[in-house]
């Protein structure tokens, strides 16, 4: 293998691209000081992956070997080196025949290798030539002023150069790295020690929660499947029952309608009316039937006493003057009667006018008494809704007043009257308006069971309580030692100034100034604001410091974290609180409702029995009128009669035969008298059945007002019922949805009843018996548990697989320690004897020999060189000339390169401190390695450019850049 190639372009002073052929033979660079020729030197380095700036004799930055420009030239911004190797005989480790080897650094600092054009790591550069005795720092490249240093620096630097020529740098390097994984997994091992440590201190707490929480799912599992298959049956047998309750209520109100109907039927009114007129009119019927018996009796006797006038008497010769008496009583019985028939024709008028006002009257009256029914149904349906309203209150009260929206803990305590000290739970000091209701729920969502005792004697009793009733846990506040948390003034500042701050929580909560400590502790320092978008400018504002509240529940927490969603605060006491006061609220609406519905009604019945008096007056001046009337046509009846008997006496006196008119007026008379009798008994017969139907009517009328009483007791029992029902089903219902997020429909397909009701019924009760033994339980222990003893056993599993890496990476060093040791004291022998015949060939003569510093510690000792030119006996190197060391020096990189061939080697004028004589010698012993090693020397000696077969020159003919010259020489070797 061999350097075949050199490609520089914008690496320091080669600004333009320069490509260097060369063969495997010597190649000499030459050129005057300053002209740029170490810097190719310094461009092998950096392809080969130098990484120190100070080596590449730069300042600071690995940019400075960037072409930074010249008086004519643009600084570059890229700096490109490629080297190709000729791997013919695959002296490198890879695949091909020729290996390009490439670096690119831009000015930003960033670096590109590529290897036969493919992008690669830096590692992969050092990796392909580890122990190829090439490299950036290997014996094999040596630049200005590195010759002297291999005999000044100290014996450990130069062990550097054996241990390269022995080739356990990748021991080293592997050594190192194990020593790096070593250190590391120690780290780990310590971490995961520790890690360990704290699992098992929690691992055994977490496993006795866990089997807690284990039995209290089982507990809570066979609760759920009894009491849901209970309730199931329960909802079942109550909906049955709902469902009848229902229809009977229907059927009840459907009756109770009817019946109302008939309880007012105006007919009887009427039917009274007509029986009152009916009863008139026979009695005037009757007056007239015994005027017609008298008028026909008379008008029998004057038939009688004309009869008998004319058989025993003749005709009586009146005076002038009866007759015209008879005449003038005759014409004022005529105007009296004309004067009744005017009276009789105006009091008809005022009989129908009275009829017209009469029924008017009525019809008000039956308006007002339908108002009065319908009124009367709704102020029952609203008495309904009442009595539904005061039993939601009782039993919300209920609920509050035996706190079961708190634990089971708390609940206990609360109730316990032998613990003293204990004021209350927290939510029940409180008081708050509704527009801030759902901020305070969600904030007592996670504080509703704490609280308030007056000290911590009165804590240490209810705590014992606690776990000697096995009731769970409670958190106290005890009053004389709970400090107010508060807002900053300078926070409050930033709040007061920005959009949506409403104030401080504690500012909107009403409670008894005892508390206050313990309110501000709890709300002294949560802020409110309006809405999430004016709460998340305010938190950042004030950098998350505190919690912020809006007013629809949404949390930014400290640190910025958000809580927000549905939430529900049904059984919360604000939530509790809050429906009854509604309730409350729809109960006085609806009492004032019905209280104006009754007054309605006794208004109505104020009226209407004003109207009924008015009707029975206005009924009693009808039947005057109609009394007048009758008077008036009897009257009339009289006058006519005595009309007709002055005219028939008249006709008597004037001798007109009367005896056919009498008969025939006896005969209508009769015939007039039979006519009305029969029209009276019709009438009475009528009157007769009309009385019965208005008793008919009026037993049906008391029968259903006595039937109406009883339903509506009925329907008040059965609303009541059903209301009772209605909430037991809601609150069942309730239990399924809230506690078991299940529907009706779907319990009752996946859990039926299995045992008898009365046997579910004791399970129910003695699993929740149970779980109140148990008490306060974290759920999630369980997955925690899971989740912390797998850790444990990963971390148990990862700690043992570290224990054997470490013993095995200690089992590595030792054996790596033993490769090192034997094969640097096996080169270290050749070199010793090596390096003194090369020594002896240079000098021509002397002594010179190495030794080890620390022979009892071969891995880290050093290297002492002893040289003594013919002639002399010196002790240290220190002693020899500058070209004596330089020299040695190069001795000893000869029976190196004797006892490990390189491919290719790079001095950089290594002979420069050496006389023509001795350069001779240098040059002839080059010769030793003629189709062994490819050297590229860089030198100023003349001497030296006649080994050379290649020559390039260097030059800087534009200020600042590197130009390349190349001279092909005739081949000198005869």
């Amino acid at each position: 293998m061999y350097l075949k190639e050199i490609e520089i372009s914008g690496f320091k002073s080669f600004a333009d691209k320069i490509n260097m052929n060369l063969d495997d033979k010597i190649t000499c660079i030459v050129g005057p000081n300053g002209s740029g020729k170490s810097n190719i030197v310094d461009a092998i380095r950096f392809v080969l992956g130098e990484q120190s700036i100070k080596s590449l004799r730069g300042d600071s930055l690995m940019s400075d070997v960037i072409f930074s420009g010249s008086k004519n030239r643009k600084p570059m911004h890229v700096a490109n080196v490629s080297l190709l190797f000729d791997n013919h005989d695959h002296y490198l480790n890879i695949p091909y025949d020729l290996v390009s080897v490439k670096r690119r650094l831009y000015r930003t600092g960033d670096n590109e290798y590529y290897l036969n054009g493919e992008k690669c790591r830096l590692k992969d550069i050092i990796d392909l030539f580890l122990d190829s005795n090439i490299g950036r720092d290997s014996f094999n490249i040596i630049g200005q002023g590195d010759i002297a240093n291999i005999l000044s620096n100290s014996g450990t630097d130069r062990r550097i150069v054996i241990e390269e020529a022995a080739g356990i740098l990748k021991y080293k390097k592997r050594r190192e790295e194990a020593f790096r994984k070593l250190d590391k997994t120690t780290i780990n091992l310590d971490r995961v020690n520790d890690i360990i440590g704290e699992i098992e201190n929690r691992l055994n707490p977490l496993k006795d929660q866990s089997e807690k929480a284990k039995k209290y799912l089982e507990y809570k599992e066979k609760l759920e499947s009894n009491e849901v298959s209970l309730l199931v049956e329960e909802i079942t047998t109550m909906n049955i029952e709902y469902q009848e309750k229902k229809e009977q209520i229907k059927k009840l109100e459907q009756e109770l309608i009817l019946l109302n109907k008939q309880l007012n039927d105006p007919e009887i009114e009427e039917m009274k009316l007509k029986d009152i007129n009916l009863s008139k009119e026979i009695q005037n019927l009757n007056a007239l039937l015994v005027s017609l018996a008298k008028e026909k009796e008379e008008i029998n006797i004057k038939r009688n006493v004309l009869k008998e006038r004319q058989k025993y008497q003749t005709k009586d010769i009146k005076t002038q003057e009866n007759i015209d008496y008879l005449k003038d009583k005759k014409l004022d019985l005529s105007q009296q009667i004309k004067l009744l028939e005017q009276d009789i024709e105006l009091k008809n008028n005022q009989k129908k006018e009275y009829e017209k006002t009469l029924n008017s009257i009525i019809e008000d009256c039956n308006q007002k008494r339908f108002k009065q029914e319908t009124l009367i149904k709704e102020s029952n349906t609203k008495r309904k809704e009442i009595l539904d309203l005061t039993n939601q209150i009782d039993i919300l009260k209920n609920n509050i007043n035996d706190n079961l929206y708190l634990s089971i803990s708390v609940q206990r305590i609360l109730d316990n009257p032998k613990l003293k000290g204990i004021h209350d739970a927290l939510i029940n000091i409180l008081k708050t308006e509704e527009k801030y209701q759902k901020a305070l729920d969600v904030l007592t969502l996670s504080t509703k069971n704490f609280l308030i005792a007056e000290d911590m004697e009165a804590i240490k009793e209810a705590i014992a309580y606690l776990k000697e009733n096995k009731l769970g846990r409670a958190t106290f506040l005890p009053i004389n030692v709970i400090k107010p948390k508060l807002v900053d003034l300078e926070t409050k500042e930033i709040c007061e100034n920005t959009d949506g701050f409403l104030g401080i929580v504690s500012d909107f909560l009403e409670y008894d100034k005892l508390y206050e400590n313990i309110v501000l502790n709890q709300f002294g320092n949560i802020i409110l604001c309006d809405k999430i978008e004016n709460a998340n400018i305010l938190s950042k504002r004030i950098a998350n410091k505190y919690r912020i509240v809006t007013l629809d529940g949404e949390i930014i927490h400290v640190g910025g974290s958000v809580t927000g969603g549905s939430l529900n605060t049904s059984k919360n006491n604000f939530s509790l609180k809050n429906k009854v006061q509604e309730l409350e609220l729809t109960l006085n609406l609806n009492k004032n409702t019905l209280i104006t519905q009754e007054e309605s009604i006794d208004k109505l019945n104020t009226e209407i029995q004003l109207l009924e008096r008015k009707i029975f007056e206005n009924r009693g001046v009808l039947l005057e009128s109609i009394d007048s009337l009758n008077i008036s046509k009897n009257n009339l009846a009289t006058f006519s009669k005595q009309l007709s008997d002055i005219s028939l006496e008249l006709k008597n006196i004037e001798g007109e035969d009367l005896e056919n008119d009498l008969d025939k007026e006896y005969y209508d008379k009769s015939l007039e008298y039979e006519t009305l009798d029969k029209k009276i008994k019709n009438l009475l017969q009528q009157k007769d059945m009309l009385q019965k139907s208005i008793l008919e009517k009026e037993g049906t009328i008391k029968e259903n007002r006595l039937n109406y009483q009883k339903k509506e007791k009925d329907l008040q029992n059965y609303t009541i019922s059903l209301n009772k029902l209605d909430f037991k089903l809601d609150q069942d219902l309730n239990i399924l949805n809230t506690e078991y997020s299940l529907t009706y429909e779907r319990a009752k397909e996946e859990f039926a009843l299995e045992v008898e009701l009365e046997k579910a019924r004791k399970d129910v009760d003695l699993y929740k018996h149970l779980l109140k033994e148990i008490g306060m339980v974290n759920l999630d222990s369980i997955q925690e548990f899971e989740e912390v003893n797998n850790r444990y056993t990963y971390l148990t599993n990862e700690r043992d697989d570290m224990l054997k890496a470490k013993d095995m990476l200690y089992s590595i060093i030792d054996e790596m320690d033993e490769v090192m040791q034997n094969d640097f004291l096996e080169t270290f022998k050749q070199l010793q004897v090596e390096f003194s015949k090369v020594f002896k060939e240079m000098f021509k003569g002397g002594e010179a020999s190495l030794e080890l510093t620390n022979p009892d510690n071969v891995l880290e000792t050093g290297v002492e060189i002893i040289a003594s030119p013919p002639g002399k006996k010196l002790k240290t190197v220190s002693l020899l000339s500058g070209g004596e060391k330089t020299l040695t020096a190069i001795s000893l990189l000869f029976a190196i390169l004797n006892i490990r061939s390189v491919p290719f080697c790079v001095f950089d004028e290594v002979e420069a401190a050496l006389d023509e004589v001795n350069v001779d010698r240098f040059g002839e012993y080059l010769k030793h390695y003629q189709n062994k090693t490819q050297f590229l020397l860089i030198t100023h000696k003349k001497r030296t450019m006649e080994y050379a077969k290649t020559l390039y020159g260097i030059t800087m003919q534009e200020y600042g850049v590197s130009k390349l010259v190349s001279v092909k020489l005739v081949d000198n070797e005869n």
